[in-house]
């Protein structure tokens, strides 16, 4: 017996010091290290989805010149239930006539900013950790795809006004125009997790308007608070 002892006590020795050559030889990929790209953006950066789960990083510098930082990959739970509210909301009212005109899907993209005009945004390898960012510092924002780039290029280049749109205000008899003001107004009234605040308006530096939607909260946390444009469409009304 204690010959046999001896064997089996030798076999599982060899095999403890062929795991740990194993390990040696192939040990695990560690996850890289957690880095701040610092934006100089004037004062805002966005993501704009490009598919397949990837987004274009950008901003416009104060002549209107535009600045792609480049592609990455997006973690963030709260950003895939805003987008799928959007996308749920898309469908339900695909078909539906909205102020005498077809339903205009809404499209998306995120805005990233602060007062002091310098955006660090959190990045794991070339996955951007947007649940990492100070949840009044980044919102989700909401309109027709034509509007997307002008909206963007008007929150960095500079508009004439920011606005909620006051119930009497002709702009929601206007096709186009009243017609994605009252879609965004309905997505407030559809999306409860996170919840979104529609109706509101950006006039552009020369007369164009772009009513919008942003993404207000979830059940956890509240967001955009800390951005000027969110500031002050809560404050001035459009009549």
């Amino acid at each position: 017996m204690p010959g046999k002892v001896l064997v089996v006590g030798v076999v599982v020795a060899v095999v403890v010091i062929a795991i740990a050559l194993i390990l040696l030889m192939h040990p695990f990929a560690s996850k890289p290290s957690v880095a701040y790209l610092t934006v100089n953006a004037p004062p805002y950066a966005f993501l704009r989805p490009l598919g397949s789960g990837q987004y274009e990083l950008f901003y416009y510098d104060q002549q209107g010149n535009l600045h792609d930082l480049g592609t990455y990959n997006v973690s963030s739970t709260v950003l895939n239930e805003a987008v799928n509210e959007i996308n749920s909301f898309n469908q339900q009212n695909a078909g539906t006539i909205i102020n005498g005109q077809n339903f205009i899907p809404l499209s998306y993209e995120v805005v990233i900013g602060n007062s002091t005009g310098v955006v660090k945004i959190p990045i794991q390898g070339n996955t951007i950790l947007l649940d990492k960012v100070n949840p009044g510092y980044w919102t989700v924002l909401v309109t027709d795809q034509n509007d997307l780039t002008k909206l963007a290029y008007a929150l960095d280049v500079g508009y004439k006004e920011a606005a909620t749109v006051s119930g009497t205000s002709n702009l929601w008899y206007q096709q186009g125009v009243g017609t994605i003001l009252t879609e965004t107004f309905d997505l407030g009234k559809y999306a409860l997790n996170p919840s979104f605040a529609g109706a509101n308006l950006i006039i552009t530096n020369n007369g164009t308007f772009i009513p919008f939607a942003y993404m207000l909260g979830t059940n956890q946390n509240s967001y955009s608070y800390q951005l000027t444009f969110v500031e002050q469409s809560d404050t001035n009304v459009y009549s």
